[in-house]
C-alpha cells in the first residue's frame, strides 16, 4: 500500500511538474512574443527618427544650397562688373573662373531639316537610317555662317565657377 501511495504522489508530483513544464514554456513563448513586439516598435521608431533627421538635413542643407548660389551669382555680378575682360582671378580662398563655352546646333524640326538643297552634306547615311550629322551641320554653319533649314544655334555662353582653395568647385552656367 506504501508504494502504491508514493507511486501516486510521485506520478501526481510528475503530472503537476508536466503542467509547470508546459505553462512555464508557454509563459517563456508569450515573454518572447513580447520582446519581438518590442523590437518591431523600436525599428519602427527608428525608421521614423531616420525619416525626421532626412528631412531635417535636406531642409538644412537646401537652405544653405540657396545662399551658396546666391553668393555665386554676386561673386559672377562682380567679376562681370569689375573685370570683364579677366578670365580668372585667384584670390587667397579660392578662384574665380570664367571658361568660354561652344555653340551648339540643334536640330528641332527633322522633316524642315531635310528640305536643305545640301543634305548629302549635312548627314550621316547607315543602311535605311539617315540622321543628321551635327559635326558636319556645324562646320557647315561655320563656314557659310547659314543655319540649316529646321536647326537652330544655341549661342555660346561663359561658364562661370569659383574654386575653394581646399580643392572645393562650384560651377554655375550663365
Amino acid at each position: 500500500m506504501e508504494n502504491s501511495f508514493i507511486d501516486e504522489m510521485l506520478l501526481e508530483i510528475e503530472a503537476n511538474e508536466e503542467k509547470m513544464q508546459l505553462k512555464h514554456a508557454d509563459f517563456l513563448l508569450k515573454e518572447i512574443a513580447g520582446l519581438n513586439s518590442e523590437i518591431s516598435k523600436i525599428l519602427k521608431q527608428a525608421e521614423e527618427e531616420k525619416a525626421l533627421i532626412e528631412e531635417w538635413s535636406i531642409s538644412r542643407s537646401s537652405k544653405l544650397n540657396d545662399r551658396v548660389e546666391w553668393l555665386t551669382r554676386k561673386l559672377q555680378a562682380f567679376m562681370d562688373q569689375e573685370y570683364p575682360e579677366t578670365r580668372s582671378l585667384d584670390l587667397a580662398h579660392g578662384q574665380l573662373l570664367r571658361r568660354k563655352q561652344i555653340e551648339k546646333i540643334v536640330v528641332e524640326d527633322l522633316e524642315l531639316f531635310m528640305q536643305n538643297n545640301n543634305l548629302s552634306d549635312l548627314i550621316t547615311t547607315s543602311p535605311e537610317v539617315i540622321k543628321p550629322d551635327l559635326k558636319k551641320i556645324k562646320a557647315f554653319y561655320q563656314m557659310s555662317k547659314k543655319i540649316p533649314l529646321g536647326t537652330s544655334l544655341v549661342e555660346s555662353t561663359d561658364k562661370f565657377s569659383i574654386k575653394i582653395k581646399n580643392g572645393e568647385t562650384n560651377g554655375t552656367e550663365t
